[in-house]
């Protein structure tokens, strides 16, 4: 009686939770749900959940295995191999008081597909252009004709965690039309598609993909600790995963410190002193705290998977790996062996796509070839691997997610096929270069996987060759049954090879299926010696110098070069080489080797920057190419870099913004100082790495001078204070260059036949207005024709020539003369900031001629100009007669730092007229430019983007000199 009282006065969610309590419930794994496909022919672990030593019995198709829930709960069994079926047949497991069960499962194929934003990208759904379609329709008209009920995938939400989830809710689709069809993964749709119609056995996918994601976090901590090149990252895991011998080592180490720390506490305490501070929480032990952090997806969007059984599984990803390189390949490595341990399967199989070509403008056109070497490295390496070359499929450089996933999932399709299926009669694999040799001035290249070649024309782009300098051409590929013999007239002697190596270059060249053949290079290391003897013989030797030799500057202004063939440099200046070794005392050798464009035309300033050469550069270089021996030094072509060349003293402020430079440090972002007779700085740098490619510094120091190859390991990086010469038994620089001769005459020609008079003048520069992107932070100008080291003394009289053809083929040219308003010539072409050209002035004896009626032409005898890099604003602060304060035109005020808008603009004020306008520069092709008065808005084209309406424009300048 007391106790049925008790019981009755229970609150009702007690009652119930007591009985749950009582009440063992048996669960199945979420993956195990309707629709579900398991994997035929091998044993299928089925698992789930029960309170701990419950009885399970599991059943299907006839079969029925029984086992114990142990201590945590979890219980599995393991079907034995099942043939496959499309018979839609039920799962169950029960318990002593409840049974569940699966519904219309399937026995077949069953894969993985995961990834980034392309494995991602849906048949339909998506944005615009983030959505299936080719010749063969949208991929909403795919889903609408779909009707595949024995194709079944899942997609996994977008999640993550810093510990494993085992009950992640799991919902199996078929391939019908509707929306769950319209969201799925195109890729691997098709893919599955595929593979069914040529296994006719049904196919389960399971899916699980994020855009933008990286490789590490759906690696399992398994695939870390399996490959030495990622140690790195396996530490950074285990140190967070209790059990492990990272963990504990880690934590040990705590204690210990905390136990210190502790007992040194309470002595200070107990002698009245102030307490030390507890160590710090360790920062190995602090939970990963972003969804690219390593393990995190696996933990959340694929353990619940595991240990699903599977054939494989299909991969694309990588462009958020990118900067990776060679190493990316031990990062597929981990990820698959991760997956073969957690999954039970040592033979589990991971087909992957090849990155397609695409415009990332990161500054280096090579990093995706270069990713791409490392796929193929991997494929190569891996027995269970395979990759798809889809290089051909893009059509749009500039879009990231190529369209035509049919193609993707059908190429996965094949590799599979052909590989797993014994489908023998269906080609996979792209072609890939089994050997080379070369023969005399040929490469003679050898492919497996190609009986015949198709080219489309019969011409065979993006094949490149290289001597012995490792300056690549392009090269003809002439085709020799299933080989290709590769030259180019510019290399007697290749050394190197490789084909497709930029990021937008598309595949051409295919086997007899259709098979493209991928990005591959043949690289060369040259020695010091083969690289001096190259230059040699195929550029010019300017300067060779002996690095110890500084003491003989005197007053700096002169060097005692080894050899001195400035004089013999008559020609056009197209590329600077400066090759440096340096013996150490040691034996030791190093060297560098760096090319670039040209940023000077004078020869003289290209050697040792000393007060007489006029060289004081602190300045951005293209196109660099780097060969070196010395470890660390970032090799091959880097877009752009500076140089710091200069006789002054100079401190670690980087006034010049250069990226990523410090201001605390000597660095590659330093500042020129006085006196101009001082340290001296003769440092080139890659600023993307930040890197110094070669430093020499303290010239008159000579035997105590600072040379470096590198980045110095301690201390200042550009080797600043080093003193570290007298550590080398030599030291050597040579400086080559590669030159055309001079020829102005169509540039004069075209001077001639619009101003016949100008043409008795000297060309100074001649400049296509549309190139202004070469800028680069504007601090030099790509000349057509820069002959200024030639034009010695002063200007007394310059002209502008600007021609104007717009896109109908209209000629507009204006001619502007008058008396040189700076006598050096370096100030009279485009005004940035190494000129020091920087000019609100007026302008005396101001000829204008022009074949158009936009400009008031005639002599007159004023005007006024505006020259400068900076910004500038409309207030008139130099007082030009007749200019407003509200618009821009011809009385603006410089504002800013250099570099900035920029604008070179000459003025009739008398005439309140614009003789032409050139500002904006580094916008290259949407520069504004201008004769005469812009009609409306501002009268000197400001903002007007109007040389984007033209399909030439030049600017030519000439001089009379004294």
């Amino acid at each position: 009686m007391f106790r049925s009282m008790w019981m009755r006065t229970l609150p009702a969610a007690a009652l119930i939770l007591g009985g749950l309590a009582a009440e063992a419930k048996v669960e199945l794994a979420p993956v195990f749900s309707d629709n579900a496909v398991l994997q035929r022919d091998v044993e299928v672990p089925v698992w789930g959940f029960a309170d701990p030593g419950e009885s399970v019995t599991v059943k299907f198709a006839d079969q029925t295995k029984t086992t114990t829930a142990g201590d945590d709960g979890k219980w599995m069994v393991k079907l034995s191999p099942l043939a496959a079926s499309k018979e839609n047949r039920t799962l169950e497991a029960s318990g002593p008081t409840n049974s569940v069960n699966a519904k219309n499962i399937l026995v077949g194929e069953v894969w993985i597909a995961s990834g980034q934003s392309n494995m991602e990208m849906p048949l339909w759904g998506g944005g615009e252009h983030y959505r299936h379609r080719n010749a063969n329709g949208t991929g909403k008209e795919v889903a609408d004709r779909t009707n595949l009920p024995l194709l079944r995938f899942t997609n996994m939400p977008r999640q993550w965690s810093t510990t494993p989830s085992e009950k992640e809710p799991v919902k199996w689709n078929q391939a019908v039309p509707g929306a769950e069809l319209e969201r799925a993964s195109a890729t691997a749709f098709f893919f599955g598609r595929e593979l069914l119609k040529e296994l006719d056995v049904p196919i389960g996918i399971l899916g699980a993909y994020w855009g933008g994601t990286r490789i590490e976090p759906w690696t399992p901590p398994e695939g870390f600790n399996s490959v030495p090149e990622v140690a790195n990252i396996a530490r950074s895991v285990n140190a967070k995963i209790p059990g492990t011998k990272t963990h504990k080592e880690v934590s040990d180490k705590v204690i210990a410190d905390y136990s210190n720390w502790l007992a040194a506490y309470k002595d200070a305490i107990a002698k009245g002193e102030q307490p030390p501070q507890p160590p710090a929480f360790p920062a190995e032990q602090k939970p990963f705290g972003r969804h690219q952090d390593p393990t995190v997806l696996y933990n959340k969007m694929l353990y619940g998977f595991v240990p699903y059984a599977v054939r494989g599984a299909i991969w694309y990803q990588g462009e958020s790996n990118l900067g990776d390189k060679m190493l990316y390949k031990s990062k597929m490595q981990a990820l698959l062996n991760g997956w073969k341990q957690v999954f039970r399967n040592p033979g589990l199989k991971l087909y992957f796509v090849q990155l397609a070509p695409y415009t990332y403008n990161n500054g280096d056109p090579t990093m995706l070839p270069q990713l791409r070497e490392a796929q193929q490295a991997f494929a190569d390496g891996e027995k269970d691997a395979g990759m798809a070359i889809i290089s051909d499929a893009v059509h749009n450089v500039r879009d990231i997610h190529p369209a035509d996933k049919e193609i993707v999932g059908k190429r996965l399709a094949y590799l599979a096929l052909n590989r797993d299926y014994g489908r023998s009669d269906i080609k996979a694999d792209s072609p890939r270069l089994k050997s080379s040799r070369v023969e005399g001035n040929k490469f003679i290249l050898d492919f497996d996987f190609v009986e015949s070649w198709k080219a489309p024309g019969n011409t065979i782009p993006f094949f490149e060759v290289a001597g012995a300098d490792c300056e690549f051409f392009p090269a003809r590929a002439e085709i020799d049954g299933t080989r290709l013999a590769v030259s180019s007239d510019k290399v007697s002697e290749p050394k190197s090879l490789r084909y497709m190596w930029n990021e937008t270059n598309e595949g051409k060249l295919a086997n007899e299926a259709g098979l493209v053949l991928g990005s591959f290079q043949i690289p060369y290391n040259p020695t010091f010696e083969e690289l001096l003897t190259a230059y040699k013989a195929n550029s010019r030797l300017v300067y060779e110098y002996d690095l110890k030799s500084g003491s003989g500057f005197g007053d700096k202004t002169k060097v005692n070069y080894v050899v001195d063939n400035s004089d013999a440099i008559k020609g056009r200046i197209t590329r600077i080489t400066y090759l440096a070794e340096i013996v150490k005392k040691d034996g030791e050798k190093q060297f560098v080797c760096v090319s670039m464009d040209p940023f000077t035309t004078n020869v003289r300033q290209i050697g040792v920057p000393v007060k007489s050469s006029g060289a004081a550069f602190q300045t951005r270089v293209q196109n660099l190419n780097v060969l070196s021996n010395v470890s660390g030094v970032r090799t091959g072509r880097i877009k752009e870099g500076n140089i710091e060349f200069w006789p002054n003293n100079y401190g670690g402020q980087n006034k010049a913004r250069i990226p990523g430079a410090a201001n605390d440090k000597y660095d590659f972002g330093d500042e020129k100082t006085s006196p101009e007779i001082g340290y001296g700085s003769m440092q080139i740098h890659n600023f993307g790495a930040r890197q110094t490619i070669f430093a020499y510094n303290n010239f008159s120091a000579g035997g105590n001078a600072d040379i470096g190859i590198g980045n110095q390991p301690s201390g200042n990086p550009d080797w600043t204070f080093s003193a570290n010469a007298k550590n080398c038994e030599k030291a050597t620089l040579y400086v080559f260059v590669n030159e055309v001769p001079r020829d102005d005459t169509k540039y004069l020609d075209a001077v001639k036949a619009r101003v016949p008079e100008a043409a008795s003048m000297r060309l100074a520069y001649a400049y296509d207005l549309r190139s202004g992107s070469g800028f680069g932070d504007r601090t030099r100008v790509r000349y057509a024709a820069d002959n200024s080291d030639l034009l010695a003394g002063k200007a007394k009289k310059v002209g502008y020539l600007m021609v104007l053809t717009d896109k109908s083929g209209r000629e507009n040219w204006v001619y502007a003369a008058m008396d040189a308003f700076d006598p050096n010539v370096a100030k009279l072409g485009v005004p940035v900031k190494s000129t020091g050209a920087v000019f609100q002035k007026k302008i005396s004896n101001l000829e204008v001629k022009s074949n158009t009626d936009k400009v008031k032409t005639g002599s007159f005898a004023e005007g006024n100009i505006e020259f400068w890099s900076s910004n500038y604003a409309q207030q008139n602060a130099a007082g030009i007669p007749g200019a407003s304060e509200q618009t821009f035109d011809f009385g603006d005020r410089r504002t800013g730092d250099d570099p900035g808008y920029g604008s070179m603009q000459i003025h009739n004020f008398t005439e309140k007229q614009t003789v032409f306008a050139y500002n904006n520069f580094s916008a290259g092709a949407s520069s504004d430019v201008g004769i005469g008065n812009q009609p409306g808005n501002q009268p000197d084209w400001t903002f007007s983007k109007s040389l984007q309406n033209c399909k030439d424009a030049w600017l030519y300048v000439l001089v009379d000199m004294e």
